[in-house]
């Protein structure tokens, strides 16, 4: 759970690294007491904003100026966490609480740190049991501990974490791990606490938490109804922000694991398949409202995106039929795939997210069922080199007879090795949604075209992935609202960050600019490029980019991360964004480049 210090707004982050990196040159050549008191308000700004690229060498910056100023090397320490540089941080935040007097605000903020990167450690642990695991559990444990005892009306987050971590460790067997807490007790205390502090003092995180430790109740109850009432108050509400859904998903699946919850554990009195599929329910629930929220991002376990039961059937308008997904307020999206068994009923979902709840799911699991198309592409039993998704033949004016077509980068795949791509004979694509352990060669190349001109290439695979049907692409660009409406359309990326295994990347992103129609001015005539911000990396090269209303393909991910990106259509200036081609520009190269 994080610090409480988190705003429930975030400013542009285009404004704020203009503003760091202007602080930052500041600072080099002739620091003033306004920059120094400028650059150190700024730090949480970037925090929020999760721009550590930023934050990191401002505060490195800082740092050499005033190496006491407890903020910012609590801030620093976040930053190395958050970018995985887990241990350098546990060295920086053992040394200021080595410092800092105990009833410091500082020494309460860094010992959660140091409970937040030993969870990490733990759950990174390539073996959870091993005891260098079991020993960064304990220390996260103590580190969240002694905030919470000296303080209890004051610490309450430290408190929900330490009761998840104790929790946790009951469930695995480990009686020596803090063997004079009871949770039960604790989760009292906590909800003591917490119903103590008057209503007008509660902040953003007042909900979650109590969620959290009322989820812990019902665990050990078997009664799941009061953290399902708490829910729906919480994520139902209309100014609910994205992280904090995503801070409580976490918690949820790392800390309480609901995702693989069995009957027996020590400590879990849920009875049965139904009390399991409930509370399992709970994350499905969190990761749909999540994903309906601007500013989310979700990484979703691809045992999530197996199907293993038919499909139930959606509420469908009159004449959709019985096999459509609906997304709130738009046309239906067609599936063809099976829900996962421990699906969350109609019931629970209406309990939580009200009487859209079936629709909001249904319009998610739309979204892991074409997670299921979406592959990695790496060289033959080695590296991961970025993504390709399923296209059909006759989108592109080819024959449809022999299946679908893979669509990725030239700069992924390509015959020459551009930019390091893999040549075809080299390159394997696996559906790992389907099925992890088979891998398709590319059996030809179909038609590519450089990175300057639409950075595609066309592939045959050897033999069709069973069941996985092709992409819809979208019959249209999204329309770009004029620049004094906020309310900005989405776009959703699916692919493999970074090129990690078994997970598919869901990330919601903000639609900034296109150059298609009606206003569009691409310098290219026929090649109209995409804008939009998001957290992409490396892997998701060859993505998808769907629109938010039908789980359509708008374009081809093949650029991410420039934080000086040129605007488009003739405006000056530059800003975050990442780029993306337009699938229209692509179907038109791919039927003009048949011989005719």
């Amino acid at each position: 759970m994080p610090s409480r210090r988190s705003p429930a707004a975030a400013p542009d982050p285009d404004q704020a690294r203009a503003a760091a990196d202007a602080l930052l040159a500041t600072l080099r050549q002739r620091p003033t007491a306004t920059a120094l008191k400028q650059a150190r308000a700024l730090l949480p700004t970037l925090r929020n904003l999760r721009q550590f690229d930023a934050l990191l060498p401002l505060a490195e910056q800082l740092s050499r100026i005033d190496p006491a100023d407890a903020p910012t090397r609590r801030l620093y320490a976040q930053g190395l966490i958050e970018t995985g540089a887990t241990t350098a941080a546990l060295d920086m935040l053992r040394q200021l609480v080595a410092r800092l007097p105990k009833g410091d605000a500082e020494a309460a903020e860094a010992w959660g740190l140091i409970g937040r990167a030993c969870k990490q450690l733990f759950f990174d642990a390539a073996d959870a049991s091993g005891p260098g695991a079991r020993a960064a559990l304990a220390e996260a444990v103590q580190a969240y501990r002694l905030p919470w005892q000296a303080d209890p009306a004051r610490h309450t987050w430290h408190g929900v974490n330490l009761l998840a971590l104790v929790s946790r460790a009951r469930r695995e067997g480990w009686t020596e791990i803090a063997p004079r807490i009871d949770p039960a007790k604790l989760a009292r205390q906590l909800v003591d606490a917490l119903n103590a502090v008057p209503p007008r003092a509660r902040d953003e995180w007042h909900l979650p938490t109590l969620a959290e430790v009322t989820l812990g109740l019902g665990l050990a109850s078997g009664d799941l109804a009061p953290v399902e009432a708490l829910l729906k108050d919480y994520v139902g509400a209309p100014g609910v922000q994205a992280f904090q859904v995503a801070s409580t998903l976490r918690q949820f699946t790392q800390v309480w694991a609901l995702d693989s919850l069995r009957a027996g554990s020590p400590g879990i009195g849920l009875r049965g398949e139904a009390d399991l599929r409930r509370a399992r329910g709970l994350a499905d629930i969190l990761r749909a409202r999540l994903l309906s929220l601007p500013g989310a991002s979700l990484q979703l376990p691809v045992a999530k995106a197996q199907p293993t039961q038919p499909a139930r059937p959606a509420r469908a308008r009159r004449g959709t039929g019985d096999r459509a997904l609906l997304t709130p307020g738009v046309a239906p999206v067609p599936i063809a795939q099976a829900v996962p068994a421990d699906a969350p009923s109609d019931v629970q979902l209406e309990a939580i997210l009200g009487v859209e709840g079936p629709r909001t799911f249904a319009w998610w699991q739309a979204g892991v069922a074409a997670s299921r198309s979406v592959g990695v592409v790496r060289k033959r039993l080695g590296q991961r080199m970025g993504t390709g998704f399923l296209v059909r033949p006759a989108d592109f004016g080819l024959p449809d007879d022999a299946g679908p077509l893979l669509l990725t980068n030239y700069h992924v795949v390509n015959p020459d090795h551009v930019e390091d791509g893999l040549m075809p004979d080299e390159a394997e694509v696996i559906f790992e949604a389907v099925d992890a352990a088979t891998a398709y060669r590319v059996e030809r190349l179909l038609w590519c075209s450089p990175i300057a001109e639409h950075d595609a290439s066309l592939l045959r695979l050897s033999g069709q992935p069973a069941g996985l049907p092709p992409l819809p692409i979208a019959a249209r660009l999204p329309e770009i609202p004029p620049p004094e409406d906020k309310q900005r359309p989405r776009v959703y990326v699916i692919g493999y960050p970074g090129g990690r295994e078994l997970s598919i990347s869901f990330q919601d992103n903000e639609l900034i600019d296109h150059e298609g129609p009606p206003t569009g001015q691409p310098p290219v005539p026929g090649r109209w490029r995409v804008h939009y911000r998001a957290p992409t990396e490396g892997g998701n090269s060859g993505s998808p980019v769907f629109n938010d209303s039908g789980w359509e393909v708008i374009a081809l991910h093949h650029s991410g991360g420039r934080f000086k990106m040129p605007r488009l259509n003739g405006q000056p200036g530059s800003y975050a964004a990442n780029e993306g081609l337009a699938m229209a520009t692509l179907v038109a190269a791919v039927k003009a480049a048949r011989p005719g």
